[in-house]
């Protein structure tokens, strides 16, 4: 039996890849690691010829996981941050020192990596690491190590105290390109039907995808086709920038994408379903003056 050494590429090269999957962004995951987006790049270049097929779908500037990538990336995912939990639960690394903060993959990637890199430029001096953990799971989002979590819908969560930070509002969100290629006839729900929907599936029953929004409309399900599917909202997101269809964009996770021109409305038509995202404090870890700055800092936190 072959040896891990000789099972596995190199450890470092898949550390760059799940960063670089993680963020679907060369950049961002460079500035994760404190490399130059030069060796981000080398390291997934030498892990596909290693592997002998491609991870990412180059498109233009962007990047988009190819379907091997995406298996792969569920796979080192899971298995990086059961190493890291392993290693935690053996070492001192969950004190005073580190503050460690949950959010699904959405929220982190769309909302709370600005919070955070704007906390680091305005606090110099703050002199914790922060340890993140990004998943769509309950189970990783209210872990025993987990000081902060940002979180969608959280219901009663005993041992955690709530702190909402905004309302939820859903609304249609496409390019500029498809807008102009693709004009509603009317600015009913009935029009919409027509358009390319970009579908999510559910990973929680309580989240909201077309079918579900245009019920909260008076349309009913049935009559919702939708020409693409997946379970990563962040891959539908950029295959809306990209012009392949109409997805489901919320207030103030897509602010950015909007305020920059890459996504806009495509009607005035919103959904507000009585939910929202909340940042959530973990009542039996130690209340560190660290963890209290992070949290006045994320719940005051407003977008400029």
């Amino acid at each position: 039996m072959k040896s891990l050494r000789h099972r596995l590429p190199p450890l470092t090269s898949l550390m760059f890849f799940e960063a670089a999957a993680r963020t679907l962004n060369f950049t961002r995951a460079a500035e994760e690691l404190h490399v130059s987006q030069a060796a981000v790049s080398k390291q997934i270049r030498q892990l596909e010829e290693g592997l002998g097929f491609v991870l990412f779908e180059r498109v233009g500037r962007r990047v988009q996981l190819s379907p091997r990538g995406t298996q792969l990336h569920n796979k080192v995912s899971a298995a990086f941050n059961y190493l890291a939990d392993a290693v935690d639960e053996i070492s001192d690394k969950r004190s005073a020192s580190m503050v460690t903060v949950a959010a699904n993959t959405a929220i982190s990637h769309f909302w709370l990596s600005e919070v955070m890199r704007d906390f680091r430029d305005r606090n110099p001096s703050f002199a914790a690491s922060i340890r993140t953990i990004t998943s769509d799971q309950p189970s990783d989002l209210f872990n025993d190590s987990v000081d902060l979590a940002v979180v969608y819908d959280p219901g009663q969560r005993i041992h955690w105290t709530a702190q909402l930070l905004f309302e939820e509002e859903i609304f249609p969100v496409a390019s500029p390109a498809y807008i102009e290629s693709h004009p509603l006839l009317s600015d009913g729900p009935e029009a919409l039907l027509s358009q390319v929907l970009l579908e999510y599936e559910r990973v929680q029953p309580n989240w909201i995808n077309w079918s579900i929004w245009f019920k909260s409309l008076g349309i009913e399900p049935s009559r919702v086709r939708a020409t693409e599917y997946g379970n990563n909202y962040i891959v539908l997101v950029d295959a809306a920038t990209r012009g392949r269809g109409v997805t489901l964009g919320t207030r103030h996770l897509l602010d950015a994408e909007i305020r920059s021109g890459r996504l806009a409305r495509l009607s005035s038509l919103s959904v507000r379903p009585g939910r929202g995202y909340f940042l959530m404090r973990n009542d039996q870890r130690p209340l560190g003056t660290d963890v209290e700055q992070l949290y006045s800092w994320i719940a005051s936190y407003r977008v400029n």
